[in-house]
């Protein structure tokens, strides 16, 4: 029961990252083109630490997944299971790289394309992985 909360929980906090991220990702250029940049970019700069929390959710949500399939399953199901985690932590270094050179570059900048990218990953991954969580039936 209590494992069940905890994904749920989890589950729950995915899925609203990825509506909020998705959403203010296609809301950001009508808002930040009406005169609105510093504020629109001020939005991102505290989306971006709910984005770091779910990023490492969806670390350990396919780190568990795969562990949990490690023995007695089907080759294919290993094989999207790693393809996941790989997914994951692709996602979360290419996360890290630009938040770090956004909030505390120096003389190194963050790589605009490398946002695009993030902000249309997360939400998908992130709504995925939370219904799969909600989902999963308690273990036996």
């Amino acid at each position: 029961m209590r494992m069940k909360l905890v994904r749920r929980a989890a589950a729950a906090y995915l899925l609203l990252v990825a509506l909020a991220v998705a959403g203010y990702f296609v809301i950001y250029p009508l808002y930040a083109g009406q005169g609105h940049g510093e504020a629109a970019h001020d939005i991102w700069s505290v989306l971006n630490w709910f984005m770091a929390v779910a990023v490492v959710l969806l670390v350990v949500a396919a780190f568990s997944r795969r562990r949990a399939l490690a023995a007695g399953s089907e080759d294919a199901d290993r094989l999207v299971a790693g393809g996941r985690c790989y997914l994951a932590v692709a996602l979360l270094l290419g996360f890290c790289s630009n938040w770090f050179a956004d909030a505390w570059g120096g003389e190194v900048s963050p790589v605009p394309f490398l946002w695009i990218v993030v902000d249309i990953a997360l939400p998908l991954f992130a709504a995925e992985t939370g219904l799969a969580l909600w989902r999963e039936p308690d273990p036996a």
